[in-house]
C-alpha cells in the first residue's frame, strides 16, 4: 500500500509517518524544502528519537519523497496510484497544496478508485477546509468527478515534535505519546485497509475542541505568558509557580464548557489537563515561546483556542475570567520576525486595541471592551495580571 503525505516537517515524519509506517504502508513525502527531500531519497528512511529515559531510536523505512512544485507530475501520478492521502502542512498552507491534489483527484476519478484525505492540522475540520479549497477551483463537471472517489474525514492530532540535526542529517525527536482521532462517518467504507494504532470515531467534535481548547489553548497560554515575562521557552514558563496557577485556572474553567456542552467526566479531564502540563514541561523539550506563540492573529480568531472557550463561556453563563486575561496578553505579544504578530501591534498603533480586538476575535463589543481594558492593564504593568482587581 502507498501513502502520499504533505509534509516532511516533524509532524510528518514524527508522527503520521510513523503510524502509516506501522500500518504497513510505503511512505513519499511531498515538500518544498530540498535539503529534506534529498535526506530522505537518499537514507530510503529517516530516524525517530523518543524523548524517554532510553532515547529510545526507531528507524522508518520505505521511504521516498518528492517536491511539491518541481515534480508536479510525479506527484500526480503517485496520488493517482497511491491508498492514502494526508497531510500536515499547517492549515494556511492547505490552498498552496489544492491546485495539485485537485488535478490528481480528477485523473483519479478515471480509475474508479477511492480514497481516503485526511489534513492533519492544529484546526478545526481541516479535512472540511482542504476540501472546500479544492472544491473553490474545480467547475461543477471537476468536482463532480472528484467527489465520485474522495473521502474528506476530518481528524485530531497530539504528539510534541522537535528536531535536531546530528552528522548533517535531521532527527525528529517526540515524545512517546499520541493520539490520532479519525472521523468514521467520512472514511471510505470500501477501503482496503483499516489503520491500527489511531481511533476511530462517530463524532469528532468534542475530540477536536479537547484537543484545540485544552492541549494547544494550554500551550498557547503558556507561550504568550512566557514571553510576556521574558521567559525564552515554554518549559521555563511552566516552572513559574504564578503563570502555572494562572493557566491551570484558565483550563479549569475551559473544562467546565466540556462538562456543560458534552457531559464529559470532569475527573477525567482534570487528569488529561494534568498529564498535557507534564508533558509540556518535559525537561528534555525545549520549546521556544516564539515558535509555540507564532501565528497570533489564527490563534485569536474566534473559532480558536483562546477566543472560542470565552464566548461559549459567556453564552453558557460560566466563569470566563482567566481565558480573558490569556487573551489580553496574547494581545501584548511580540515578535519582530513573525508577520502576525507585527500586524496586530501596528493595528493596535493605527486603530486601538478595541477596533483590533473586534476585527481579528470578532467579539461582542462588551467583550472587546473588557478585553480592551485588560490590555491595558497588562501593557502598563504586566505583574497586573496576577491581581484579583483588574
Amino acid at each position: 500500500m502507498k501513502a502520499i503525505h504533505f509534509g516532511a516537517g516533524n509532524i510528518g515524519r514524527g508522527f503520521i509517518g510513523q503510524v502509516l509506517h506501522d500500518n504497513n504502508f510505503e511512505l513519499t513525502f511531498i515538500d518544498t524544502n530540498n535539503t529534506i527531500i534529498d535526506q530522505l531519497n537518499q537514507d530510503k528512511g529517516y530516524e525517530i528519537e523518543l524523548l524517554d529515559n532510553n532515547q529510545t531510536q526507531i528507524y522508518i523505512d520505505n521511504v521516498s519523497a518528492l517536491h511539491s512544485i518541481e515534480e508536479t507530475d510525479k506527484v500526480i501520478e503517485l496520488i493517482v496510484e497511491g491508498d492514502i492521502i494526508t497531510t500536515s502542512v499547517g492549515a494556511h498552507n492547505l490552498v498552496h497544496i489544492s491546485p495539485v491534489i485537485k488535478d490528481a483527484l480528477i485523473k483519479r476519478a478515471d480509475t474508479k478508485k477511492t480514497i481516503n484525505i485526511l489534513a492533519n492540522e492544529n484546526m478545526i475540520n481541516a479535512s472540511d477546509l482542504l476540501k472546500e479549497k479544492i472544491k473553490e477551483i474545480c467547475n461543477q463537471s471537476e468536482w463532480e468527478k472528484i467527489e465520485t472517489t474522495a473521502y474528506f474525514a476530518n481528524t485530531s492530532i497530539d504528539r510534541q515534535a522537535l528536531s535536531k540535526e546530528i552528522n548533517g542529517k535531521q532527527i525528529v525527536v517526540v515524545e512517546p505519546y499520541y493520539e490520532w482521532i479519525i472521523e468514521k462517518n467520512k472514511l471510505d467504507p470500501n477501503a482496503s485497509y483499516t489503520l491500527s494504532n489511531v481511533k476511530v470515531v462517530s463524532d469528532m467534535k468534542p475530540y477536536i475542541e479537547r484537543k484545540l481548547f485544552l492541549v494547544n489553548a494550554c500551550h498557547a497560554a503558556f507561550a504568550y505568558l512566557g514571553s510576556l515575562f521574558h521567559y525564552r521557552t515554554v518549559q521555563e514558563s511552566i516552572k513559574d509557580q504564578r503563570i502555572n496557577r494562572l493557566v491551570r485556572q484558565f483550563l479549569d474553567q475551559n473544562i467546565a464548557y466540556f462538562v456543560t456542552e458534552y457531559q464529559m467526566n470532569e475527573d477525567e479531564l482534570k487528569n488529561f489537563v494534568a498529564e498535557t502540563i507534564a508533558r509540556q514541561g518535559n525537561p528534555a523539550l525545549s520549546d521556544d515561546v516564539h515558535r509555540v506563540g507564532r501565528s497570533p492573529r489564527r490563534k485569536l480568531g474566534p473559532f480558536d483556542r483562546l477566543i472560542f472557550p470565552i464566548k461559549k463561556l459567556k453564552e453558557l453563563e460560566l466563569e470566563n475570567d482567566k481565558g480573558k486575561l490569556i487573551a489580553a496578553a496574547a494581545y501584548c505579544y511580540q515578535d519582530r520576525n513573525d508577520k502576525e504578530a507585527v500586524e496586530i501591534q501596528n493595528m493596535i498603533s493605527e486603530q486601538g486595541i478595541t477596533f483590533t480586538v473586534k476585527e481579528i476575535s470578532q467579539v461582542s463589543s462588551e467583550q472587546a471592551q473588557e478585553l480592551s481594558d485588560l490590555y491595558y492593564a497588562i501593557h502598563n504593568n504586566r505583574e497586573n495580571i496576577f491581581s484579583e482587581e483588574i
